[in-house]
């Protein structure tokens, strides 16, 4: 979605000659797990740009229609979003009445069942949208919420599920907004970067989570919550803002974080053919548009399927599974054995869109596919490649798949509309998800509280752990003032995802009037600090600081003191504490000391003493003294957290006598020597005699290269200490080409204190001599700050810089065509766009226009073997010297023919051609491989490796071109070329 893709004609013919014809459903088409089978369960007219669905009690689905994506009005210039009703009546598996059930709705995006009706995300509003005169349109058209931003389609807000703790909870892709209701004119809530949730019963919406920006959102049994976003194809959210943030001075926490074991931009395995890629051709067989998960909340399923999360990412064409494994507090995301090299549902249609999976009642999972032939926002395609574009080709299609076990499924109707509450109450111990979340919400809605005695009985004696949950949360709903004894036998549940929904609830609940502080529901929660679970032990670390700080403080360093090596128990438990200075010594006396997970403490809560208070110059002196004590590693720890905390708050030079402190501790030994004196700038303390003096040291250590190598890192990291003139020779003459890449990285990241344009300057003159490990940190640092762009993009006009070298991506041409000042998007539109440029543009039309729409693998390996097999790697054949071609899977043909009659048109700094020119006069090229204080490693054709001591050389710069030569396709006849493509495809990814 937000990562560009684009369709070009080429791809578009020999799509159409390779797959079977997607104006057709086929499940031809489809490759899914062997477990599976796939049916059709509706199709177009019947259904149109499916991106969301639910079911209601009566098991008829709602679908969300996105029928004026991408740009929120359909060729009518309006809002064009509907919600279309599907109904199965003879329960064959295929939906055989199809109705319109609302229109004219803007972005729609999410949908989600409430009393007979459905709340829909329609952004800037939340809408209830109820049929009360049952011929299946909605007459009631009520907005619950409005505020909400619009912005890119896939980051409105989006998401709407039902989580265990009775809110209806959505995604607000980190677009802000000011919420407010006309149900509840006093609520005023600015979400900021957080997603939601609400209480449908009294229009209650807060604040929930970090939001990832993405699309879909799904609840394992217990609560947990999961999330996505392009590239990042799994994310859990971990600590809930509200509680994260509840007390002032809380140090920033990336709390939404992914739990991929297989990385961010994981590898995945489409079937479809490849399509042109024109901004970001690496993260072709890559995730790059990943949305709309789903949950397999069924035990019915077979073997790792129960309990799996899928993401799809839509320009891959594809469902992807991963296996969730405990991970300390937290969850770890894998790939399920049976899938390394192959995807858990993909497509050969290049129009099949998957925006997500859900659990229907039936226990089967409903597959929905958009079915667009472009699926990129326009705001990410280049406007060349745009303009030739239908952008709103098919959408007058749209598919929903019925997945289901080849095992099978119980086979039973299942209608809860008209349930009473004793059956929705045993409904609750039903396997499939859908079934007990469904009775839970209608227990809710019908406020049963007839049911109470029953959902007692459940919570103590069910012998399934979800039910419990459910059970819990609904006492909770419908008797909060009689849900104490509950929660308390929950804390004693031998499941520890029932102790966690405890805790959870506990938290909420105050004590009684006839206990102290600590007697109450608080003194049973200090007694599961020592609890099995360390997710049991990360909710409770969050939910003490709800309670009085004097009774949980004890409990709180408790597990700070025990669980140092869990990043989250430790995160939550810093959160609680509202006097982070008091606590600091309690603390200290406690870790377990010279281990890095008593450092990380120690530094947090240092950062949490300073920042908790008003004036933080007293409190450093507080800190200072309960560290002194303790072990050096601990006191720089400190050190580095009071720095930390220091450069978020402003501060006023310290009248109070600090400097003597701080330097009894920086004669203890040299990193803490250089930690005092950092603090001490912070605070505006004038320097030292003996900082002054090093200071000079310092410069004459990092620009000698006689200098012991040590050393002269040390002197460069204290020239961030010293102002830009006075230290400006001394950091760049560690970017010379004589230089080690430590020592130029150690230079970089001294120039990142300051701003000078100066710099800017200077480092493009240094470009050629970077080393490649560096050139993406510089790049990036050139074109964060708007002063840095005049160097820059003069470099380029004057060919200092190749654009080849630079390799800008999208987002990168763009900081310089839109964001920068008037004359550099100027100057830059004369040499970039939103395309990606090449220096051969017409040899490169040319052989596109003449190559063959097919071509033969097997007479391509012979071309490969000839002319490639001396530098890459493909299938058995070749050398491992450029890149490993399994490294470019499922790159379109007309990107492939790009990358080899233009190998110059954008180089990975890892490919770059250097030459070495020593001091005999010898002249050798070749990737550089190794790089370091004595020698200098090329690697040439054939794997032959050139070592040459530094010593030796005269110049060592960078060419700015691939060492692949151009004009390799002078040799080749069309069918060649088009044969040694389809060699590289059929070895790479497929």
């Amino acid at each position: 979605m937000k990562i560009p893709t684009s369709v070009s004609a080429l791809a578009i013919a020999l799509a159409s000659a390779l797959t079977l014809n997607a104006a057709a459903p086929d499940l031809f088409t489809f490759q899914i797990d062997p477990r599976l089978e796939i049916s059709l369960f509706a199709s177009e007219p019947d259904v149109i740009d499916p991106v969301a669905l639910c079911f209601d009690e009566g098991g008829r689905m709602y679908v969300v229609e996105m029928r004026d994506y991408p740009y929120g009005i359909g060729p009518e210039k309006k809002p064009g979003g509907t919600i279309r009703l599907l109904e199965d009546t003879d329960a064959d598996g295929k939906a055989d009445k199809s109705t319109i059930f609302a229109r004219d709705l803007s972005f729609p995006t999410s949908i989600a069942p409430w009393n007979g009706g459905v709340f829909v995300t329609a952004p800037p509003d939340i809408l209830f949208l109820k049929d009360t005169n049952n011929d299946g349109v909605a007459d009631v058209r009520e907005v619950y919420f409005t505020g909400f931003v619009l912005a890119v389609t896939d980051s409105n807000a989006n998401g709407l599920r039902w989580g265990p703790d009775n809110r209806l909870h959505g995604l607000n892709g980190g677009n802000g907004g000011l919420i407010s209701s006309p149900k509840k004119p006093q609520l005023s809530v600015e979400l900021g970067n957080a997603d939601f949730s609400f209480n449908p019963r009294n229009w209650d919406l807060t604040g929930t989570y970090q939001s990832s920006g993405g699309f879909g959102l799904v609840f394992d049994e217990f609560g947990a919550s999961f999330v996505t976003h392009n590239i990042n194809h799994l994310q859990q959210r971990i600590l809930p803002l509200p509680q994260l943030y509840r007390f002032p001075g809380m140090f920033p926490v990336d709390a939404t974080r992914s739990i991929s074991d297989h990385g961010n931009m994981a590898r995945i395995f489409p079937i479809s053919v490849a399509q042109t890629r024109p901004n970001h051709p690496e993260q072709a067989g890559h995730f790059s548009s990943s949305g709309g998960l789903g949950y397999i909340g069924y035990d019915a399923w077979p073997e790792d399927l129960h309990g799996s999360v899928t993401v799809g990412d839509v320009v891959g064409n594809l469902v992807h599974r991963d296996t969730l494994q405990t991970n300390g507090s937290i969850f770890l995301a894998k790939r399920s054995p049976s899938e390394s090299d192959r995807e858990f549902i993909s497509s050969r249609d290049p129009a099949a869109r998957f925006t997500g999976l859900e659990l229907g009642p039936d226990g089967a999972l409903y597959l929905i596919d958009m079915q667009r032939d472009v699926i990129e926002h326009p705001d990410y395609i280049p406007e060349k490649m745009r303009n030739k574009q239908d952008i709103r080709a098919g959408d007058d299609r749209g598919r929903i798949y019925r997945l289901a076990p080849k095992s099978g499924l119980p086979k039973e109707t299942v209608d809860l509309s008209k349930a009473s509450p004793q059956r929705l109450v045993a409904e609750l111990e039903h396997h499939n998800m859908w079934r007990r979340q469904t009775a839970h919400r209608l227990l809710l809605e019908r406020e049963a509280k007839t049911a109470l005695p029953q959902l007692r009985t459940l919570v103590t004696r069910s012998k399934y752990a979800p039910a419990r949950v459910h059970a819990l949360w609904t006492i909770t709903a419908l008797e909060p003032q009689q849900s104490y004894s509950h929660v308390e036998t929950a804390l004693r549940d031998p499941d520890p995802g029932v102790r966690l929904n405890a805790v959870r609830i506990a938290e909420t609940l105050q004590p009684q009037p006839w206990q102290q502080p600590g007697q109450g529901i608080d003194g049973r929660l200090r007694r599961l600090v020592n609890d099995p679970s360390p997710a049991v032990r990360l909710q409770l670390a969050l939910s003490l600081g709800n309670f009085d700080q004097t009774t949980v403080e004890p409990a709180l360093i408790d597990l700070l003191a025990k669980n140092s090596d869990d990043q989250w128990i430790r995160t939550a438990a810093l959160s609680s504490l509202r006097n982070a200075g008091a606590a600091f010594p309690k603390v200290l006396e406690r870790l377990q000391t010279n281990t890095p997970a008593a450092a990380e403490v120690v530094r947090d809560l240092a950062d949490l003493a300073i920042s908790r208070v008003d004036h933080p110059a007293a409190q450093v002196v507080e800190v200072i003294t309960a560290l002194d004590n303790t072990s050096d590693d601990l006191i720089r720890a400190g050190l580095e957290g009071m720095d930390r905390a220091l450069s978020r708050k402003q501060i006023t030079p310290s009248r109070l006598s600090i400097q003597p402190i701080l330097s009894r501790l920086a004669k203890r030994n040299d990193d803490l020597f250089v930690a005092t004196w950092r603090v001490s700038k912070r605070l505006g303390l004038v320097d030292t005699a003996e900082q002054s003096a090093a200071l000079e040291v310092a410069k004459k250590s990092a620009a000698n290269n006689s200098t012991p190598r040590a050393e002269r890192l040390r002197g460069l990291e204290r020239l961030r200490f010293g102002s830009y003139t006075d230290v400006r020779d001394a950091i760049f003459a560690n970017l010379t080409e004589s230089a080690d890449p430590e020592l130029q990285s150690a230079a970089v990241n001294v120039l990142r204190n300051f701003r000078d344009e100066d710099i800017a300057e200077r480092l493009v003159q240094r470009w050629p001599v970077l080393a490649p490990s560096l050139r993406t940190t510089v790049l990036n640092f050139l074109l964060s700050r708007r002063n840095f762009h005049n160097a820059l993009v003069t470099g380029v006009e004057n060919g200092d810089l190749k654009l080849g070298e630079l390799n800008l991506d999208l987002e990168q041409r763009r900081t310089l065509l839109r964001e920068s000042s008037d004359d550099i998007k100027t100057r830059a539109a004369k040499f970039i766009g939103d395309e990606e440029y090449s220096n051969r543009k017409t040899v490169l039309d040319d052989w596109l226009a003449k190559l063959p729409a097919t071509g033969d693998p097997a007479a391509g390996r012979p071309v490969f073997e000839q002319l490639c097999a001396q530098c890459h790697r493909a299938a058995d054949l070749g050398k491992n010297v450029g890149p490993d071609l399994t490294s470019i899977a499922h790159r379109s043909v007309e990107d492939l023919l790009y990358n080899i009659i233009d190998p110059s048109m954008a180089i990975n700094p890892a490919y770059l051609n250097y030459q070495v020119e020593t001091k005999s006069g010898d002249l050798i090229n070749g990737i550089l491989v190794a790089n370091t204080a004595d020698s200098v490693t090329l690697l040439q054709a054939n794997e032959i490796k050139t070592t040459i001591p530094r010593a030796d050389i005269a110049k060592l710069r960078s060419t700015g071109t691939s060492l692949m030569p151009e004009s390799l396709e002078s040799t080749l006849t069309p069918q060649q070329m088009r044969d040694l493509i389809a060699f590289l495809q059929s070895s790479t990814g497929k």
